[in-house]
């Protein structure tokens, strides 16, 4: 990879820093405050839907102290939820509850991000410099989310201006030519406000375990050390302008970009250009004790280049433009009633060019509207009783499918409900049933290469969940959540064997793909998460994940959905500051599908490791020193059948105003 963007780098790195100078006149070390306007449910409120199921927030804090660089990366040690590196296009992909990432939403301050065509998003390209904290709702999340949540929703919240002036900067370096570099800077002035953050990140590649066996994974030629293609560099950016004339009323636009390129281990293949952003004004307007309105539009892009070894450029050019429109009612304990719109177009231009000879082929366009109207209700009728009851209409409009016949239009109603019930101070129980929708999306519908099928219907879960939320003291907390997901026609990629088109002789025949309602599936467990601070400076969070899944019409269990799944997080301060933290991973149980063969993954352990030292404060400047370590123990490991990362570290210094 040629670091061609270097230059282009360092001026938008000066120009962030000249953003951060007049942040160095503040006297006080203010603390990055949360966009709250990026929420669709604020989690602060402690809403009725949200304590009805399970909401895990990953805050900045635990970003930093797990070492997390990528937002996969930071969604790694949740309960419910695991991480995975595909190993098709190199992306890090996510799976909530057995669900994959296609039944996953997935928000930055409440806009929905993805890849228009496949409708999945790379976690390992978003970086976490400007996240100030992740929402992950898993089963029956608010119908104000809308389609296309069925396995639940996920809201990265990025970094706003505090009450004060305050900067930061961040400076990583680690094996294989890793380098780091971020900068941010926010400020109030007056009514309005501003917060900038950049980063750059570049990486000649990661390394493989020193136990790699090239000749039993049999991976394409890597020999071990560096893993072939996995270079990158990424460019990202992101910037928000509030305007608040009173305490009622606030008016931001934001803007997050993310530039990158990237080599595709064990295909040899390189992304040119992968380049996600978006542009987002939101607005929200308490007009009076009972009555709140909050509006919101965006438009997000999506454009990459991915160049075959065999001369073929293969680009999409992506943009989804929507909006939503929310009002919420407090009327008191007897209702608390939440009213939702949302409209999304998804549109997808794909061309191939044939580089040996400069042609390009013909233009393929592809597009779809989705609408939801959702009505959402609270009740309190006791001090002990709290209910939620919600219904949204989901309406998928397919539009244009390139000379194909556009299939007809489908809709749904969705119900859901929940119950809270508060039996001490300390104890509290939640049970929570709701009917969710993921309609096919394009690559789906009208991929020739991949199979798509016009006549897919879209796929339907019943979600199921009861738990326990207690605290034994005011230190240690326990939360118990048991799921069930009955998944009906769900959408797969199958393999079957045809005539050959080419061929006169009906004794030919190939293998094509193409995806079908093949089945339902069922996903069902339970999940447990302890925390506890033993000392003051000592603090352990503990989590376990048993599930099991069922495909009923291949009768065996769903491709790469780990059977128990534990995560521990140790974390220990010192009185001269010091910090440190460890977590510790296993994964135990997942079957991936190896050339037609049902293959187990073996089972692996994973250590994770990081000091921080504080190096004092002058001038109002305070600085950090770390040290990271990925897979400490050099453990050879594979997620759907590839090899993964090895031992890796990265070192740095932080500095804060």
């Amino acid at each position: 990879m040629t670091r061609t963007r270097i230059g282009w780098s360092a001026w938008v790195l000066a120009g962030c820093l000249l953003a951060a100078w007049p942040a160095l006149a503040a006297e006080d070390v203010a603390a990055d405050d949360v966009f709250t306007l990026g929420e669709v449910i604020v989690s602060g409120e402690e809403q009725v839907v949200n304590l009805a199921t399970t909401v895990t927030e990953v805050t900045a804090e635990d970003i930093k102290q797990r070492g997390a660089r990528t937002l996969a990366d930071a969604l790694e040690m949740l309960p419910g939820v695991d991480v995975a590196r595909s190993s098709k296009k190199n992306e890090s992909f996510v799976q909530i509850r057995g669900f994959n990432d296609q039944d996953v939403k997935i928000l930055i301050d409440g806009v929905p991000v993805y890849e228009q065509y496949s409708r999945q998003l790379d976690l390992s390209q978003i970086p976490t410099s400007s996240i100030a904290k992740i929402t992950v709702t898993k089963g029956a999340s608010s119908v104000l989310y809308g389609a296309n949540a069925m396995g639940g929703v996920i809201n990265i919240i990025t970094k706003t201006a505090s009450n004060k002036p305050t900067a930061a900067a961040t400076i990583a370096l680690g094996d294989y030519g890793t380098e780091e570099y971020s900068v941010s800077a926010g400020a109030p002035l007056g009514k309005f406000n501003y917060w900038l953050g950049y980063s750059y990140r570049h990486s000649d590649g990661w390394r493989l375990s020193s136990d790699y066996d090239q000749d039993w994974w049999g991976s394409k030629g890597d020999d071990g050390g560096k893993r072939d293609y996995s270079d990158y560099i990424q460019n990202n950016f992101n910037a928000k302008f509030g305007f608040e004339p009173d305490k009622d009323t606030s008016l931001y636009l934001t803007f997050d970009y993310h530039e990158n390129e990237k080599g595709v281990p064990d295909r040899k293949w390189f992304y040119t250009d992968w380049t996600q952003w978006h542009l987002n004004l939101v607005g929200q307007k308490k007009f009076t004790d009972w009555l709140k309105v909050k509006a919101r539009v965006f438009y997000a892009d999506h454009d990459d280049a991915l160049l075959f070894p065999w001369n073929e450029l293969s680009t999409y050019d992506n943009y989804s433009v929507g909006g939503d429109l929310q009002s919420f009612m407090d009327f008191g304990r007897l209702s608390y009633l939440k009213f939702g719109f949302t409209l999304q177009r998804d549109n997808c231009k794909q061309e191939t060019k044939y580089t040996d000879t400069g042609i390009w082929g013909d233009t393929e366009e592809y597009e779809a509207d989705t609408y939801t109207i959702a009505l959402e209700d609270e009740i309190k009728p006791l001090d002990w009783l709290a209910l939620t009851f919600g219904i949204s209409y989901d309406y998928y409009d397919p539009r244009k499918a390139n000379g194909q016949p556009v299939p007809n239009s489908v809709d749904a109603f969705n119900p859901q409900a929940g119950v809270v019930v508060t039996l001490s101070e300390n104890t509290m129980l939640h049970g929570s049933v709701g009917k969710k929708i993921r309609f096919p999306h394009l690559k789906e519908l009208y991929s020739d290469w991949a199979g798509g099928n016009p006549d897919l219907d879209p796929q339907e879960t019943i979600t199921y969940e009861v738990g326990l939320n207690h605290a034994f003291n005011d230190t240690i907390t326990l939360s118990v959540a048991a799921f069930y997901n009955d998944i009906k026609d769900l959408i797969e990629s199958q393999d079957i064997t045809v005539d050959d088109p080419t061929s006169d002789d009906p004794a030919d025949t190939i293998d094509v793909s193409y995806y079908d309602n093949i089945s339902d599936a069922v996903t069902k467990g339970v999940e447990v998460s302890l925390g506890a601070d033993i000392t003051d400076n000592f603090w352990i969070g503990l989590n376990y994940t048993y599930m099991q899944t069922e495909d009923k019409e291949n009768n065996r269990e769903l491709e790469g959905r780990p059977r128990h799944r534990t995560n521990l997080d140790l974390r220990y301060n010192f009185p001269f500051g010091l910090t440190t933290s460890a977590q510790l991973s296993y994964t135990n149980r997942q079957f991936y599908d190896n050339k037609g063969e049902w293959t187990r993954t073996p089972d692996f352990l994973l250590l994770n490791a990081r000091i921080e030292q504080r190096l004092g404060e002058l001038l109002g400047v305070e600085g950090k020193a770390f040290f990271e370590i990925s897979n400490l123990t050099d453990r050879d490991y594979y997620e759907v059948g590839k090899p993964t990362p090895g031992r890796n570290f990265l070192a740095g210094l932080n500095f804060t105003y």
